[in-house]
């Protein structure tokens, strides 16, 4: 009878030691993936200074949203459709001395046919003005014809593909695919959910991605197994040679935008 209690208590003992464990990864996930894969892992929606501040010592790069403005020459900081504050691309990458070893994806909302060759100007003299190596950079557009400019400059260049690219036909496919390869791109960019659609059908592409719908609970035993699921689909895409980057969540002390 001493014999069974105590073999149950080691298996009851062992399985709380599991739960625990499992916790503790799920709970700490991000800081595991930065571990495991410092250089691919970034901040996602870095727009105030702030955060980039707190994101300079945490991740070897950040993700920020740019709008140019044509009739003043400059980008601005900004995610649309939030209320601009006003904050320039100069004021906001000066908050970094050195960019040797950290890099910055610009998500370019508005780039079209009436900026493209002056915004390109116009971010390469930034970049050239606070000693930024443009292989640094990554530009990234839903408007991968007008990044050609930029990629002529020296810039890594990314098209952000269309959101309902699971539905593709096998037409689109073909059509963005000669997209790609006509416009040269460095790399195609979509949520980590369309991962194994960029993989099956475009190869020979580099991915990047980000991954933000990590539960903010796992108290459940449904965010429980969507954490799980996460954790599982994150690695895999990480650990993916094809795959340069992925965006994560980072809340930062000052504030959420």
């Amino acid at each position: 009878m001493l014999h069974l209690f105590k073999k149950n208590k080691s298996i009851i003992l062992l399985l709380i030691s599991v739960l625990v464990f499992v916790y503790l990864v799920l709970s700490y996930q991000t800081n595991i993936f930065k571990y495991l894969f410092p250089s691919k892992v970034w901040a996602h929606r870095v727009i105030t200074i702030d955060k980039y501040k707190e994101v300079q010592g945490v991740f070897k790069g950040a993700e920020l949203d740019l709008v140019f403005d044509l009739s003043k020459n400059n980008f601005e900081v900004n995610y649309p459709p939030l209320k601009s504050i006003g904050l320039t691309l100069v004021d906001f990458l000066k908050q970094k001395k050195t960019y040797n070893n950290f890099n910055i994806w610009l998500d370019f909302k508005n780039l079209n046919n009436s900026n493209y060759r002056q915004s390109a100007e116009k971010l390469e003299s930034i970049v050239r003005l606070l000693n930024i190596n443009l292989k640094n950079i990554i530009v990234e557009s839903k408007k991968p014809f007008f990044l050609k400019e930029f990629s002529k400059k020296g810039f890594k260049t990314a098209y952000y593909l269309p959101s309902n690219i699971s539905m593709f036909t096998s037409e689109d496919i073909v059509t963005t695919s000669k997209l790609i390869q006509s416009t040269n791109v460095d790399f195609i960019s979509s949520d980590i959910k369309d991962y194994s659609f960029m993989k099956e059908y475009f190869p020979k592409t580099k991915i990047i991605t980000w991954v933000i719908d990590t539960p903010r609970s796992i108290k459940s035993r449904y965010n429980l197994k969507r954490s799980i699921v996460n954790f599982i689909r994150t690695f895999r895409v990480l650990n993916d040679n094809n795959v340069e980057v992925v965006l994560v969540k980072f809340v930062a002390r000052s504030g959420n935008r």
